[in-house]
């Protein structure tokens, strides 16, 4: 019996070692989308706050925890096992479209279309030739020996 008593005292003592507790002023994240509650013990939502989002402690209880969102500019009361110490980046959503997709499939730009690209472009602007004398010359070698390779 005084075994199983210990055990129980043990194991009460470990759980609430491993709450999570935060202290005044401490950054947290949001780990799980919820609503804000005006009080501790309301259950009266007054604005939702999603998975990522930034708070400032201003009290901590056991099970909820009263913080302000900044981004939101609101304070609430929220449950404390849905808070980290730990980062947690936004939510995110990327706009996938058919321009998008076809894009993805293109590939790069070849080395003989780039070399091809920075010899029209000294064509055409010839002062800056005189800038790149060194690199004009290896660039058309290196164009022409491209061509020789087809």
């Amino acid at each position: 019996m005084k075994k199983i008593a210990s055990l129980l005292l043990i194991a009460v003592l470990g759980a609430g070692l491993f709450a999570a507790s935060f202290k005044k002023g401490q950054t947290v994240y949001v780990s799980k989308d919820g609503k804000l509650t005006e009080t501790e013990k309301s259950s009266k939502s007054i604005g939702e706050v999603e998975k990522g989002d930034v708070a400032v402690v201003i009290e901590s209880k056991k099970k909820k925890t009263n913080i302000k969102i900044e981004s939101l500019g609101i304070s609430g009361w929220y449950d404390t096992k849905s808070l980290t110490k730990k980062k947690i980046a936004k939510n995110t959503s990327v706009d996938i479209n058919a321009d998008n997709i076809a894009l993805a499939g293109k590939g790069s730009v070849s080395a003989k279309a780039t070399k091809k690209i920075e010899l029209d472009a000294v064509a055409e602007n010839p002062q800056e030739e005189k800038k790149d004398e060194a690199a004009v010359p290896a660039a058309e070698n290196a164009a022409a020996e491209s061509a020789k390779t087809e």
